[in-house]
């Protein structure tokens, strides 16, 4: 059984997947949606393949979810704002989009 992970561990366990490339916890983290509409918002960016780093920029609750704010840096940076819900005893993403994108220094 998994360990039920607060919302906060749950956003730095998928910022930091998505800095190593762990595509199997990319994967259980998103779901179809998010994932269809995310991959939609980057097509033929590339620069998911070239991040070094995150940084969480804010949060807030609404409702039962938790929307988190999260910049991705590499050679363009890009912020996404997710939506947290809890699907069954995990915290999952089931809206995101790309709210900001910025060439680094």
């Amino acid at each position: 059984m998994t360990q039920e992970l607060p919302v906060e561990d749950a956003v730095h366990r998928h910022a930091k997947a998505i800095v190593t490339m762990d595509i199997g916890q990319i994967m259980n983290d998103l779901m179809p949606e998010a994932m269809m509409k995310l991959q939609a918002s980057a097509a033929g960016g590339g620069a998911a393949l070239q991040i070094s780093g995150y940084e969480v920029l804010g949060n807030q609750p609404d409702g039962d979810d938790h929307l988190y704010d999260v910049k991705y840096i590499g050679p363009t940076s890009f912020t996404v704002r997710a939506r947290w819900s809890r699907v069954g005893s995990e915290w999952k993403i089931v809206d995101a989009d790309i709210v900001a994108t910025e060439p680094s220094p």
